[in-house]
């Protein structure tokens, strides 16, 4: 196939997703929490000397279950041309590239994992030490007090902790309000579309698109989303992994997919696994196959085949020392009689 039909698929496509209620990259980070839950909202101040201008472990505390929102603000003043995207390690999320243009990035997500997680600035900048010692620590239900409502300006190594959260160590964060109690909160529900460039093919690559919306159609930007095959191998049935690709701001991934199996039909399975406040949701597509495609792999011979070919040659060479060796003993042997006879 032309290298410029994948291109032309993928552009098609793009097109396709916009027209079908896709919105900009601004509107698909507005998610909103689930319903009747307050959000322990947290702000860190990204800063020439660190989280909140403190170079050391900044640690934030939430208790396991509640909605957290994290909002990293760019505030830096001598290094005006860094660049940030912060990540949170465990939970996958990150935001988008925070700089003097774009100051602000927030993550929303449900702390429905137990444990310390690491946020960090996962590009390479001036001050990039600095920013990779951020902690989340998860506590288990019950073992810290109700969260609060959100917190207000950058705090002080003296300030209260963020709304909902503490912080301890080096850093600290910004000032906490009124104890706000926090209803369990349950996953947004998702939708993922799978459709491919082409539903028959001859063995050609295809590329697969994937849309991930959730229950009122905005794109779910930053997922995830896998996809597998169905084979049946020797008489057993599993899923081949075929890759992992990320939506982009328009809630849309894309992966090529090469066929090799010779199977009349493929089943292509794509899923999300739940992600911030998302909950998981997955399709199976069929793409019909038309040719034989080319093999994945090549079985080595099995059998004589490849004895057949040199044992004529390693036998006369067999043959030929041993009557070599005959000879030469024959030749000696009558060297030592022939000895005795003069003698």
């Amino acid at each position: 196939m032309p290298s410029w039909r994948p291109w032309a698929a993928r552009c098609a496509a793009s097109m396709a997703a916009l027209l079908m209620g896709a919105v900009p990259v601004a509107v698909a980070h507005a998610a909103d929490p689930p319903a009747h839950v307050e959000a322990v909202k947290i702000r860190v101040d990204l800063t020439d000397g660190g989280f909140n201008g403190e170079p050391g472990d900044f640690v934030l505390e939430v208790e396991q279950g509640h909605v957290v929102e994290m909002t990293f603000v760019w505030a830096h003043v001598g290094y005006v041309e860094e660049e940030h995207i912060m990540l949170l390690e465990g939970y996958k999320l990150e935001t988008e590239k925070l700089n003097f243009q774009n100051r602000e990035g927030t993550i929303k997500f449900i702390a429905d994992k137990p444990g310390t997680f690491v946020f960090k600035c996962d590009l390479d900048c001036d001050v990039h030490d600095y920013l990779q010692r951020g902690y989340l620590k998860v506590k288990r239900a019950g073992s810290a007090p109700p969260p609060t409502q959100e917190g207000q300006g950058t705090g002080s190594p003296t300030g209260a902790a963020p709304s909902g959260a503490t912080a301890s160590g080096s850093g600290t964060a910004p000032s906490s309000g009124q104890a706000v109690p926090v209803a369990g909160p349950t996953l947004l529900p998702t939708k993922l579309s799978v459709s491919p460039s082409s539903w028959v093919t001859g063995g050609e690559p295809i590329t697969l698109m994937a849309v991930l919306t959730d229950a009122k159609g905005k794109p779910v930007p930053k997922a995830e989303v896998r996809f597998s095959l169905d084979t049946d191998f020797a008489g057993t049935k599993g899923q081949v992994a075929l890759g992992v690709a990320k939506t982009d701001g328009n809630g849309v991934a894309f992966l090529d997919y090469q066929p090799t199996l010779g199977a009349r039909r493929h089943a292509i399975a794509a899923s999300f696994e739940g992600q911030g406040l998302y909950d998981e949701s997955q399709q199976v597509i069929q793409v019909e196959e038309v040719g034989v495609p080319p093999s994945a792999y090549t079985m080595p011979p099995i059998g004589l085949a490849g004895f057949r070919h040199w044992a004529p040659r390693a036998l006369v060479l067999t043959i030929v020392v041993v009557w070599a060796t005959f000879g030469f003993i024959l030749y000696q042997a009558l060297g030592v009689r022939w000895a005795r006879a003069r003698r």
